[in-house]
């Protein structure tokens, strides 16, 4: 028969035990396998899935697609934290992808990065979550939200990129001038006495902004802090041509 003294070591020996295996159990739910994949969809078209454990979503198209090995992550600001990593570039801009966990959720991450650009960054923004078993990924923006005016106004030479919504066709109008640029409320004055090259209509990508034009292939750049379209091969040296966004709303109609 057991004694009682001997009946309490033994429960507080019990309690240490569960005490031990419920983190360890706790970890093991909460343990990730993560990986980033590209997949062909076309000869220029690469689709950038997420993978965690089971759980597969597609995260975006881009055109250039290859895995990153951690020994590069340096190269392309990524942390050395990152669990995966893919990306490649193409027509002088670069498109990259990184997942991470922070806390209890696994981080994805989206950035660029043009050359010839001043600034020294990828640009990297959140792009989706996975949490609770589930993926949260950020929506696509509307091609509303891509209309009004892009400019870059310097003493070199100026350009503008008229951007409008003509039924569910986005359509635009490319104008350069000498110097810098005006006021903006004097911008429809000057048009009229400038060349017209028209872009119009722009076939574009939902999932990666890029799109196709009469003026070229470019590419929408939606960030927190900055709104901006790239003309690829337009800048010095072949480099993309980045224009800011100005206005959010049609300040010329580029098409009647």
């Amino acid at each position: 028969m057991i004694q009682a003294k001997t009946i309490v070591p033994l429960l507080f020996a019990a309690a240490f035990m569960a005490a031990c295996q419920g983190p360890s159990e706790n970890a093991e739910e909460k343990s990730y396998t993560v990986h980033l994949q590209c997949e062909a969809e076309d000869p220029q078209q690469n689709a950038v899935f997420a993978i965690v454990n089971q759980n597969k979503v597609k995260l975006a198209s881009i055109n250039q697609c290859d895995s990153i090995s951690p020994s590069s992550y340096e190269d392309f600001d990524i942390p050395a934290a990152a669990l995966s990593a893919v990306g490649g570039q193409w027509a002088g801009v670069g498109e990259y992808f990184y997942a991470i966990e922070e806390g209890s959720a696994i981080i994805f991450y989206e950035g660029w990065m043009e050359e010839g650009q001043e600034e020294d960054n990828f640009h990297y923004h959140k792009t989706g979550t996975f949490a609770d078993g589930q993926f949260n990924l950020q929506m696509p923006l509307k091609k509303e939200e891509l209309v009004g005016t892009y400019a870059l106004s310097r003493e070199a030479g100026s350009h503008i990129l008229f951007v409008g919504l003509k039924g569910d066709t986005l359509v635009a109008e490319y104008f350069q001038m000498d110097g810098i640029l005006p006021p903006v409320n004097q911008l429809n004055i000057l048009m009229t006495s400038l060349e017209r090259k028209a872009a119009s209509p722009l076939k574009i990508n939902p999932n990666t902004l890029n799109f196709t034009s009469g003026l070229g292939n470019g590419k929408f750049v939606n960030m927190k802090d900055s709104e901006a379209v790239l003309l690829l091969g337009k800048g010095e040296g072949g480099h993309p041509l980045r224009l800011d966004k100005i206005l959010s709303e049609d300040y010329s109609i580029p098409v009647q």
